[in-house]
């Protein structure tokens, strides 16, 4: 299933197509009043399965990412193998270089989210190499042609914490730095196994993060006008590989365009910082800057760190109001409909 959220806002070049409404479907059973399903049914129900699905595979990009840097420098794997791991980890940023405002929105631009709707804007034009998306893809069907027909290797126990799937207008999660997990000994075939397994479930949760990004089936009117995108963005630590999600969001309730009000929610997990957590609405020049950290040493950080905070939002001609937090953000109560956790 190809799913594609609608334009960004930092993307205006890319025209998202848009599926003709089809024309509502009469449904006729004997003895029984005939019954009417809408477009909008189906595609609320074939959304819904694939969720359901994909929540049940989905797992963080954090251990793949880890185990990858380890497969690129290993040559008993396929050179296909090794280059489509080489191109999934080019798409991590170091944070040891610091981060800008133009890495986080190429790393949305590249995040996997538009990838249906750039290849239906351009279908000349390779994404692979600049899409997190595209790049799983490949890596998945170089293991794939390589493991085909190989012996099935014993299942290894995989550690990794599995995160909590992606929702629309959930709170952020980030996942925390990973080393790698494949056993020393592991035989090749035993690696392609672990590595496919770790691919499907990155796709299953971009899947999930898809989905998350698209307008609810059912919202209210008011609801319908808020937009959102959520997306996760790799890092390399020296500790190894981490991954901060976004949600990105436009809130057009007010009374025209200038009334429109700009949120991001981010949360990371970057050592010796710990978790962090950030809540930013932006409407006209006002900004509002709310942050939290889990951890001692990183609250007092920030707090030290808070006045040249809104130094730099002043240079940029913003009114700012920022608190620092102890803890976590508050998060949003799940309403009925959406997953649960049996496991837990």
């Amino acid at each position: 299933m190809t799913i594609a959220p609608i334009q960004g806002p930092l993307t205006p070049q890319v025209t998202i197509p848009v599926t003709p409404v089809r024309p509502v479907i009469p449904v006729v059973r004997a003895s029984t009043p005939s019954v009417e399903i809408g477009a909008g049914q189906i595609a609320a129900q074939v959304l819904a399965e694939t969720a359901q699905g994909a929540a049940a595979r989905q797992g963080g990009l954090a251990p793949l990412m880890a185990n990858l840097v380890q497969a690129a420098g290993n040559q008993a794997l396929p050179t296909p193998v090794r280059s489509a791991a080489a191109q999934v980890l080019a798409q991590a940023s170091p944070a040891s270089a610091g981060v800008t405002a133009g890495d986080i929105a190429k790393a949305f631009t590249r995040s996997g989210l538009f990838l249906e709707a750039h290849l239906a804007a351009a279908p000349q034009t390779s994404p692979v190499g600049q899409d997190m998306k595209a790049g799983l893809l490949v890596l998945q069907q170089a293991l794939s042609a390589w493991l085909a027909g190989a012996p099935r290797a014993p299942a290894g126990r995989n550690l990794a914490k599995t995160p909590p799937p992606p929702y629309r207008a959930g709170s952020t999660r980030a996942q925390p730095s990973a080393t790698p997990s494949l056993p020393a000994d592991a035989t090749p075939s035993a690696v392609g196994q672990r590595l496919m397994a770790e691919t499907k479930a990155a796709m299953a949760r971009q899947e999930l993060l898809q989905i998350a990004s698209l307008p609810g089936p059912s919202e209210e009117a008011a609801e319908a006008q808020i937009t959102r995108w959520m997306f996760e963005m790799p890092f390399t630590t020296p500790q190894g590989a981490s991954v901060a999600q976004f949600e990105i969001s436009r809130d057009a309730r007010g009374a025209g365009a200038q009334a429109a009000a700009w949120r991001v929610a981010f949360s990371l997990d970057i050592e010796p910082l710990g978790p962090i957590h950030a809540r930013i609405s932006l409407v006209g020049d006002q900004a509002a800057v709310n942050l939290w950290a889990e951890r001692e040493t990183a609250l007092a950080r920030l707090r030290d760190d808070q006045e040249m905070l809104g130094a730099a939002l002043g240079r940029a001609n913003f009114r700012a109001e920022i608190a620092v937090h102890s803890g976590a953000p508050p998060t949003a109560e799940p309403h009925a409909g959406q997953l649960v956790d049996q496991t837990s």
